[in-house]
């Protein structure tokens, strides 16, 4: 995962100004809001710091970004204007209690998606769980909850929503636990392709109960401001595109809590 980041680290951030993803940090703005106002948040694979910086601006006391991209850890380091925000390499996928924590907030923004297995997501909550304080929370950002991602993904390639606008998802290859993805976005300066997995519904929520995350789990329907334009300003056929995700959505807001102990 490291090398195909490193690499892409300018079409990475142009493909943060795609409508599906202004609507994605909309609604994780909404899911966050009782929760941020000083908070110690861990942003576990942060990319080049998208979320990390808009968590201090949320209201974030202090936020830790770790990625496995020494590529896209750089460009976060180059954005940030504060010391209440610091950026790490490692490897979120193996349990490292990492400096700053234990965390009243976790974040992983496509971060789960890239187990390609059940056992792989267990160990992505262990980490998680151990990095949460207890009756923390977990919020993440990932591929819409289905016992079928092979034939969700192959509607939605038959489909074309214009809501995804220029990012398709291409089933691959048929794994365990549900089935591998290669991601292509078509935008500026060059195309960007990138592997992950969309595992079963009943994978990620088994996943959180092996990997130590007890309390409740939700999976938060997606949210629409009252006025479009707070969004994707001028955008001509924005009705017409919010039909379309509503009938084939791409992402899902998950929340799991980690209980008393």
């Amino acid at each position: 995962m490291s090398t195909q980041y490193d690499k892409i680290v300018a079409p990475y951030k142009e493909m943060r100004k795609l409508p599906g993803e202004v609507l994605e940090t909309y609604n994780m703005q909404q899911a966050l809001a009782p929760y941020i106002k000083g908070a110690n948040v861990l942003d576990l694979a942060c990319g080049s710091g998208h979320y990390s910086h808009l968590f201090l601006s949320w209201g974030a006391s202090q936020v830790v970004g770790v990625d496995i991209s020494s590529g896209m850890v750089e460009a976060a380091k180059a954005a940030a204007s504060s010391d209440k925000v610091r950026f790490v390499v490692a490897d979120c996928s193996n349990p490292t209690k990492f400096d700053g924590g234990p965390f009243d907030i976790v974040f992983g923004g496509w971060f789960l998606n890239y187990a390609p297995s059940g056992a792989a997501l267990a160990n992505m909550f262990r980490n998680i769980d151990m990095n949460l304080k207890e009756g923390g929370r977990f919020f993440g950002v990932t591929s819409y909850p289905t016992q079928d991602p092979r034939r969700f993904n192959e509607i939605a390639l038959e489909k074309k929503p214009l809501f995804w606008n220029r990012i398709f998802v291409e089933p691959t290859m048929d794994v365990e636990d549900g089935v591998s993805t290669r991601v292509t976005a078509d935008i500026e300066p060059e195309k960007v392709q990138f592997d992950n997995y969309h595992l079963r519904r009943g994978v990620y929520e088994q996943a959180a109960r092996d990997g130590g995350m007890d309390g409740q789990l939700l999976w938060k329907p997606t949210i629409f401001p009252e006025d479009d334009s707070q969004l994707f300003d001028a955008r001509e056929n924005v009705e017409e595109e919010l039909a379309t995700y509503m009938e084939m959505p791409h992402f899902v807001v998950l929340v799991v809590e980690k209980g008393q102990r």
